[in-house]
């Protein structure tokens, strides 16, 4: 059996084409089953995700972080193919080639490490995620650049525009470029700036710390920001407008960080995009500094990208044209 597993490997949040979780985890020698959480066991260690703020790690390749995060991820997609994999006798393995991501400015130094950090594993791998047995062989891996692979996404929107400023609003940073006809020809106009959700969930809890308050959980801040029926219901008005307040100071302030970059965000469209996007989409309308939004709402936009590209390449065609330098 093959399967081609595509991944955004966030610094917050991993992303497959269908799932969605913490990129978090912590290990535990007593396996907990309160709260339905995933739980993952490898070599005789188990892991536990969970919603914790861990460190930004430009070179994912430092430790087995982002190793058992993946196993999570092929795990969670594998899921459907539950019957097949039920047939599987205990000496066969599913052949599993990963499609991966890593930011454009990271992207030629950190590439062939991170390709190789999961493709030189030449052995099964054997698992177990929520009760279920795997066994798999990581045949290849290929990394995309991230951004760019989500706006591909928009390929038919986007592709008669002459410039395109993409911002790509992740955990921790916010990682900017821009293409002209779909074309990457400004390197100095690729950056990444640390205005990433988490630095505003941090911010919000140092002000309620610093008046005498107790930390907001990050999904409370979220349901917030989201403007949840149940959370604006269920909270103050004045936690309620002390996380909007936040959120509007953030955005402002990551917006003319953005414009003090280069990227002109009163002519040229600029295309939002990633977790963070979705989380500050109403906030960073209501400042109305970008003249042109368009917002890409969809979390697993760069996993659908990489799966694109990687068809565009192996020529199996794909719902997309292939765009000029992809």
């Amino acid at each position: 059996m093959n399967r081609t597993i595509a991944i955004d490997h966030g610094n917050r949040l991993m992303k497959t084409v269908e799932h969605v979780f913490s990129a978090s985890y912590m290990e535990s020698n007593h396996l907990l089953t309160i709260g339905g959480n995933d739980v993952l066991k490898h070599e005789g260690k188990v892991y536990i995700l969970d919603d914790q703020s861990l460190p930004v790690l430009n070179d994912k390749t430092v430790d087995d972080r982002y190793f058992i995060l993946t196993l999570f991820a092929v795990g969670k997609e594998l899921v459907k193919d539950a019957e097949m994999v039920r047939k599987l006798t205990p000496n066969d393995h599913i052949n599993v080639e990963l499609l991966i991501g890593l930011p454009l400015q990271h992207f030629e130094t950190f590439r062939r490490k991170f390709e190789s950090y999961f493709s030189d594993r030449k052995s099964v791998i054997k698992f177990e995620l929520n009760n279920k047995q795997y066994a798999i062989k990581i045949t290849k891996a290929t990394a995309y650049p991230q951004a760019f692979s989500a706006a591909i996404t928009a390929y038919d929107t986007l592709k008669d525009s002459n410039v395109v400023n993409i911002v790509d609003i992740g955990g921790f940073t916010v990682d900017c470029l821009q293409l002209t006809k779909f074309k990457l020809t400004n390197m100095a106009l690729c950056t990444s700036l640390y205005w990433g959700v988490n630095t505003l969930f941090e911010s919000i809890n140092d002000t309620m710390r610093g008046d005498g308050g107790h930390n907001i959980s990050n999904y409370v801040i979220e349901e917030i920001l989201k403007k949840d029926p149940t959370a604006l219901l269920e909270y103050s008005q004045k936690r309620i407008d002390r996380v909007t307040s936040a959120a509007i100071a953030h955005s402002r302030r990551m917006l003319a960080e953005i414009a003090q970059k280069g990227f002109d965000l009163t002519e040229d469209k600029t295309v939002f995009m990633g977790g963070g996007a979705i989380l500050l989409k109403d906030y960073i309308l209501e400042i109305g500094k970008v003249q042109k939004p368009i917002f890409i709402d969809d979390v697993h936009a760069n996993a659908k990208g990489y799966e694109l590209l990687h068809d565009m390449q192996s020529g199996n065609g794909g719902k997309t044209k292939q765009p000029n330098g992809a």
